[in-house]
């Protein structure tokens, strides 16, 4: 953070200049409408309980206000769409590679998720039909969480009948049980 009067840069966190000992500006923070939780300025869901903190007016840097878009949750059928084209992919990728390499099945298709969607948040499924896979912060969601959402969310999603995946068409938000495990969630992409 930059001291406006000397513009010496200080420590994120700092009260004071550590220069001239002016009081620094501490960065607006979001209240969410659901919680009243502080959030950081660039936060698109409450950190607390998950809510869209968009459309809401955000300061930019020069000072002027811009509204942000809402979040459109995308629901249980056209994320089914999504998995059709992505099984298809997979499954041809896996007949390729299963000639040379015989157990990749069950991995090709968990690195194939997880790859995506932890440096894109897209798979091509995804993509073709204009979704996206986002953090709270309305940011890919990383290959850490990306993984705990594609294998071990998945797997959990799965094992109760499916009920898991189902749960995408009732959520208010439109999560299936692996999104809320990894702190996802499906929205159109912009």
């Amino acid at each position: 953070m930059n001291c406006l009067t000397c513009g010496t840069e200080n420590p994120a966190g700092a009260q004071f200049c550590q220069s001239c000992g002016v009081p620094l500006a501490t960065p607006p923070s979001l209240q969410c409408s659901q919680c009243n939780t502080s959030n950081p300025p660039e936060a698109a869901f409450c950190s607390n309980c998950g809510n869209p903190l968009a459309p809401s007016q955000r300061p930019s840097e020069a000072g002027a206000v811009r509204q942000e878009p809402a979040v459109e949750y995308m629901g249980f059928w056209i994320r089914f769409l999504a998995m059709i084209v992505d099984g298809v992919i997979v499954f041809i990728i896996t007949i390729v590679l299963s000639l040379a390499f015989p157990y990749v099945g069950i991995i090709g298709g968990w690195v194939y998720h997880t790859l995506f969607i932890g440096l894109r948040g897209q798979t091509p499924g995804k993509m073709a039909l204009g979704i996206k896979v986002i953090n709270e912060r309305g940011e890919v969601p990383g290959l850490g969480y990306a993984a705990l959402r594609e294998i071990p969310g998945k797997i959990i999603s799965g094992i109760v009948i499916l009920l898991g995946f189902i749960w995408a068409a009732f959520d208010s938000r439109k999560q299936a049980w692996h999104d809320k495990i990894a702190r996802t969630y499906v929205v159109r992409a912009r």
